[in-house]
């Protein structure tokens, strides 16, 4: 059990006067209570006195119960014959744990809108208007949309769940090491995604005991795609990589319910002096904000070293983007944002992507990603892993 975290949920929730939480989300359901869903049909009831109760479909009982860090776990038939109404099934399990309980305020998932998947990321259930009704016939004028909350306990991350990042970050760079053997002319950028996420999965899967473990891998190649490389998405083609050309790998990976996000560029061939050069520029401005990182300073004062060092170079205006975002429990998280005069100060236990990058019609867009921890003295990068085009 991650007690440290289990301490500051009760705290939280003692401040913001919350008797209970009720979570739907993977995420919450992960960070209360150590199980990481397989679909989006588990409910966590976590009372700030007394033990938690997880309410899941039959279907996932073994892994939530070798999961489950305590509490009750009550499960209802799901996605077979002669299973009922999940919903009906849910709220009478929900009635049953908080019967008798007096409970005055229960604060629930009322306002996220980006959310991370389940372990079947094909299809997430998220807790629209049919879960507020259940929760309100359950809770009735006790429910209270305790999102704020939730968010911000996803900003620090303890010592356990810093661990599990540590572990998510080595197995990308499996993903990182195939994609810099492979880019050269004639491979596609399909194929490169392909590459990678078999070594993700092949090599992850039982790394350092992770049990699921999923890469979503996104490459572009040539001056075309790679230019537009800044976009939260890249679109991965059939196009074959010519010599010269920039592929830029966008990689997610989650392993356990724990997210890294990293990016890598490579060059099919022997670089040109002007992608040797762009490179160096975006390699010493991530060493600027990494340098920069520690508790008590601010996410602007972190983006502006990074930019600073792209502004000197004569690049400002082809560095579109923020310099990082929060990851952890999710591929973006909202806290902290590394972005221009963002007064919000780090803390110990933040972790967030560094990622400058320069983009140039006809060149190209050349970007490096990592994560790193903050700590009290300075950054640790998690998955260190090299960063030169060939």
């Amino acid at each position: 059990m991650d007690t440290k975290r289990i301490r500051r949920v009760k705290e939280a929730m003692q401040s913001e006067g919350l008797d209970a939480l009720v979570c739907r989300l993977p995420e919450n359901v992960l960070t209360l209570s150590g199980y990481w869903p397989l679909v989006g049909w588990s409910f966590l009831l976590f009372p700030r006195d007394g033990e938690p109760t997880c309410i899941i479909p039959h279907t996932e009982e073994q892994e939530a119960r070798e999961e489950l860090w305590g509490g009750e776990c009550v499960s209802f038939l799901f996605g077979v014959l002669g299973a009922g109404n999940p919903y009906e099934d849910i709220a009478r399990a929900l009635k049953a744990a908080s019967a008798g309980k007096g409970w005055r305020r229960v604060g629930y998932e009322g306002s996220f809108e980006c959310i991370a998947p389940p372990w079947n990321a094909a299809e997430t259930a998220i807790p629209a208007n049919i879960t507020r009704g259940v929760l309100c016939e359950v809770f009735g004028e006790a429910l209270i949309d305790a999102t704020d909350l939730l968010t911000s306990q996803h900003a620090c991350k303890t010592a356990a769940e810093a661990d599990k990042l540590r572990i998510v970050n080595e197995i990308s760079n499996f993903g990182l090491r195939t994609f810099s053997e492979m880019v050269a002319a004639g491979v596609t950028g399909v194929e490169l995604v392909a590459a990678v996420e078999h070594a993700i999965m092949t090599q992850g899967t039982g790394y350092k005991g992770a049990k699921r473990v999923r890469s979503f891998a996104q490459v572009a190649t040539g001056p075309a795609e790679t230019l537009i490389g800044f976009r939260p998405m890249e679109i991965s083609t059939l196009r074959k990589i010519e010599p010269g050309d920039l592929a830029l790998l966008e990689l997610g990976v989650v392993a356990d319910g724990f997210w890294s996000d990293r990016t890598r560029v490579r060059v099919a061939g022997k670089p040109t002096p002007q992608q040797t050069a762009v490179l160096e520029v975006v390699k010493a401005a991530q060493a600027a904000a990494i340098k920069k990182v520690r508790a008590g300073v601010t996410a602007g004062e972190v983006d502006e070293a990074a930019r600073a060092v792209i502004r000197d170079a004569g690049y400002e205006k082809e560095f579109v983007h923020v310099t990082g975002h929060g990851v952890g429990l999710r591929y973006h998280e909202p806290i902290p944002i590394i972005c221009p005069g963002s007064d919000l100060v780090l803390e110990p236990g933040m972790v967030h992507s560094v990622e400058p990058g320069i983009y140039i019609p006809e060149m190209g867009g050349i970007r490096l990603e990592d994560d790193v921890l903050v700590t009290q003295t300075g950054a640790e990068v998690l998955g260190a892993f090299g960063g030169d085009l060939a």
